[in-house]
């Protein structure tokens, strides 16, 4: 394969962007929801952490899945799965309710990201590998960017169950043309024997001797980054209503950050082409920590508040957005999915201790701007594993073995 294949790049990139809006539905719908239901917005934290903890599961078996049904066959499932899950939250009654929903969808989200960027790297030029992924992770922000938008209109014209019904039919609409015309990557590459394929997808195999340390830092900045990006896209429409927002603004909070992930995947998607990926991350890392700390000291304006969560954005989605390029990169093609899922899943995890410490900040009455600073601790930590891992020279696999230039 020499020219990229854009329709199958297309249709994996709108299903990971239609992950991205359902994955901050719940995160934008809590100030309507909290007045609405007439409960606390920390009452809702268990919600917003299962959702992670169903993707976290999600990331985790997909290597294992993909290895035995394919990558097209669980990118099909997964949709289908947050489909539902988003349509029946829509008509949650209670907490309990809303929680177990949102753990179910979530295993669908999870599944989503790892295996369309697999299958996106399997019908595409090899050369173009961390371009590629970089660009169909993409969606995530993008999807974010469009959950932010539209979910400030339809929460103050329809209420938050619009939210998640319009993902519902977006995602539905979807479905009929990854059921049609995505192939089998399988038929493509090649069929691998069971035994072959359930080895090459053992967990084990991130922890040869090779890429250890690599996995372990790698683990440790998604970790990281994801808790920290995860406290503001859950809490920060929750944290802007302390700067004078209505619970219909709010949500542009999540729009801002979508933005400015977007931005930050433009700027991995460029520099990857001169700079070494781990660097290019590392600068983006450093960008979030100045933002988090301007944000802490800003005033109640509401404009310049909103563009610097943009950066804060920006910063902290190319980490998240670059981990998965990481990944893909530094272990063999039939292991890169269970590398690149379990890289993300230690990511979800951190995705369930960020709300979880947002919401007991938030309840404990702890002000935005501490909040901002404490943030920035785990966010510098990260910035040192990445450095850390840049210093490693990689060799990056391509499916037929060849090596490219180092991360």
């Amino acid at each position: 394969m020499t020219l990229i294949n854009w329709p199958y790049l297309v249709l994996v990139f709108a299903a990971v962007v239609l992950d991205g809006y359902d994955t901050i539905a719940l995160g934008l719908s809590v100030p309507a929801l909290s007045r609405d239901w007439g409960e606390a917005p920390s009452h809702f934290t268990p919600a917003l952490a299962l959702t992670s903890v169903g993707a976290a599961i999600g990331y985790i078996a997909v290597g294992r899945l993909t290895a035995r049904y394919g990558c097209r066959n669980v990118i099909l499932v997964a949709v289908a799965v947050f489909t539902i899950g988003s349509l029946l939250t829509a008509w949650a009654g209670s907490i309990v309710e809303l929680t177990a929903l949102r753990f179910i969808t979530g295993l669908g989200l999870g599944a989503v990201v790892p295996a369309a960027v697999a299958q996106a790297a399997a019908l595409n030029p090899a050369r173009l590998r961390q371009s590629i992924a970089v660009f169909v992770s993409m969606g995530i922000s993008l999807g974010s960017l469009i959950a932010g938008i539209a979910g400030s209109q339809l929460v103050s014209n329809f209420g938050w169950p619009s939210v998640f019904i319009a993902g519902a039919v977006a995602s539905a609409v979807l479905l009929p043309f990854l059921w049609f015309a995505l192939p089998d990557e399988r038929a493509v590459i090649g069929h691998v024997a069971a035994a072959e394929a359930k080895h090459s997808a053992s967990v084990a195999r991130l922890f040869d001797p090779a890429v250890r340390s690599r996995t372990l830092l790698l683990w440790g900045f998604a970790f990281l980054v994801f808790s920290v990006f995860f406290i503001f896209s859950s809490w920060l429409p929750t944290l802007l209503t302390s700067y004078g927002f209505s619970t219909g603004l709010a949500p542009l909070g999540s729009a801002a950050l979508g933005v400015g992930s977007i931005i930050g995947a433009g700027i991995l998607i460029v520099g990857v082409l001169k700079y070494r990926l781990t660097t290019v991350i590392a600068c983006t890392t450093v960008a979030a920590i100045v933002f988090l700390m301007i944000s802490a000291f800003l005033g109640p304006d509401k404009a310049l508040l909103l563009i610097v969560f943009g950066g804060v954005g920006l910063g902290l989605q190319a980490g998240m957005i670059g981990q998965a390029a990481v990944a893909l990169s530094i272990y063999p093609q039939r292991t890169a999915v269970t590398g690149l899922g379990w890289s993300t899943s230690m990511g979800r995890l951190g995705s369930v201790v960020g709300p979880i410490l947002g919401g007991a900040l938030i309840g404990l009455g702890t002000g935005t701007s501490t909040i901002v600073l404490l943030a920035c601790i785990p966010v510098f930590a990260g910035l040192l594993m990445m450095l850390a891992l840049g210093r490693m020279r990689v060799k990056i696999h391509t499916p037929d073995t060849a090596t490219m230039p180092s991360l």
